[in-house]
């Protein structure tokens, strides 16, 4: 039997700090596919610059922009794969993310061109404050994009539950089911089963 790791704890806070950062990322991607601002603003610091499709803006800036573009879609989905988070070695409270993502976009009120696909990553540099992994700074780079026309889309079965892009969204519901948290509703940051504070 071998002797523990005398790096166990740095091991496991670095693990600590990648998870956080990547509940960053998520908390985001989940807030603009359920129109929730401010669950999308917590992914970012208050001062973070954001780069997307040839602009730069600070945080509240560029979430304005982009909610008003997904309040003209029907649905949007967006899917963060591969996230490899770097720490910086030479500082605890920084590191680089990389995520690649594809987004899905659905329109009814401009087809075929507002049902779109997109292939991008997502550049960023993370940093820690008063111990929360937010992002500080955003590059969004494309990679592809196509569309989707609509004669090759299925249909939802009527019966099917489906997603919504407001609180009546299934992932809204109490959690545990008839646990305590459900008297203070669904955590705005995505943690089920803590109050809101």
């Amino acid at each position: 039997m071998s002797e523990p790791s005398r790096s166990l704890p740095v091991e496991l806070d670095a693990l600590l700090a990648e998870r956080a950062v990547e509940r960053a990322l998520l908390r985001y991607a989940r807030g603009i596919d359920r129109m929730d601002r401010d669950l999308a603003a917590s992914a970012f610091h208050p001062d973070a610059r954001i780069t997307l499709g040839g602009t730069t803006a600070d945080r509240d800036t560029m979430l304005d922009t982009v909610f008003a573009l997904v309040a003209r879609r029907t649905m949007t989905m967006h899917y963060l794969t591969n996230i490899l988070v770097e720490l910086d070695p030479a500082d605890p409270d920084r590191a680089r993310a990389e995520t690649y993502g594809i987004a899905l976009q659905r329109s009814t009120s401009e087809p075929p061109r507002g049902n779109i696909i997109s292939g991008f990553r997502y550049v960023d540099l993370v940093t820690r404050r008063a111990g929360e992994w937010r992002v500080q700074e955003r590059r969004t780079v494309s990679e592809w994009q196509r569309v989707d026309d609509l004669a090759g889309q299925w249909p939802i079965p009527e019966a099917a539950l489906r997603g919504a892009r407001d609180a009546s969204d299934p992932i809204s519901s109490p959690w545990p089911p008839g646990g305590p948290a459900a008297e203070a509703g669904p955590d705005p940051v995505g943690e089920p089963g803590r109050p809101r504070e």
